[in-house]
């Protein structure tokens, strides 16, 4: 486990990124990646992409991004949920989705 951790936080940087580049492609892939990985699917939600949208969120309040930012970045992360319960499904992983909140079951 100890050699996945570079991968590991490769693949959240990639999540995060995707948010704050507005890049639902980008997004896509880091899922895919983690799943390819074993990646716990709650670290990447709430390590990648809510720490991107943390980000953007931090951004606006200091008054560096319009709030059109905020619904555009939204929009990246719901790409990357819709995914990553698609993905869920085919891996039989055990995952429950409420709104964008990702729990393990």
């Amino acid at each position: 486990m100890e050699s996945q951790r570079p991968l590991f936080r490769n693949i959240l940087k990639k999540a995060r990124e995707s948010i704050l580049n507005f890049d639902s492609l980008e997004a896509e892939s880091a899922v895919r990646e983690a799943v390819d990985a074993g990646m716990d699917p709650i670290d990447l939600v709430e390590l990648g992409f809510i720490e991107g949208m943390k980000e953007m969120g931090d951004r606006y309040e200091e008054g560096d991004v319009p709030l059109l930012y905020i619904f555009a970045a939204s929009k990246v992360m719901e790409r990357g949920l819709t995914i990553l319960k698609s993905c869920a499904l085919e891996n039989k992983i055990n995952l429950r989705m409420f709104g964008n909140i990702a729990m393990k079951t």
